[in-house]
């Protein structure tokens, strides 16, 4: 196996990992959904609150956000398949896929996506954060790379 192929599947193992962990927290908050859990109340800790919307809970067609999330995430796949990426960047692509999909399972489901910490005025879950962190991965590693081409 070949140095590449086999960091895109760690990679890859590492987003199903990610999206087994968070669609777990996600059932512990909708099944205990009246227990509440903080650090610092009411700034950081854990609630669950259903989210219909979309980043902090902005409001979006729902019919327009399931069929543009899946062709976002067919995408998405295909940059990983086909550019020729550094093994950085795609992973950091590998974890927007995993935050979105498992973000879009809830919302097949549910009608919304389940967040369950709080972090001041915030109510996230961990697919969030795994989108965000993917997307700054990207970002870097293409700066990194454009940095490295000149």
């Amino acid at each position: 196996m070949k140095k590449n192929q086999a960091h895109l599947l760690i990679s890859s193992l590492s987003g199903l990992f990610l999206i087994i962990l968070d669609q777990t927290f996600k059932y512990l908050a909708r099944a205990y959904y009246a227990d509440s859990y903080y650090l610092w109340n009411p700034w950081l800790g854990w609630e669950y609150f259903p989210n219909y919307g979309i980043a902090f809970s902005l409001p979006f067609p729902y019919p327009l956000l399931i069929i543009a999330t899946p062709l976002l995430l067919l995408w998405f796949i295909i940059q990983v398949k086909e550019r020729k990426n550094t093994p950085l960047f795609n992973t950091g692509l590998i974890f927007v896929i995993a935050g979105a999909f498992s973000n879009l399972i809830d919302r097949i489901i549910f009608n919304f996506t389940i967040d369950y910490i709080r972090i001041f005025t915030a109510v996230l879950n961990l697919a969030d954060i795994i989108i965000v962190g993917g997307a700054v991965v990207c970002f870097l590693a293409d700066r990194r790379a454009r940095k490295k081409g000149k």
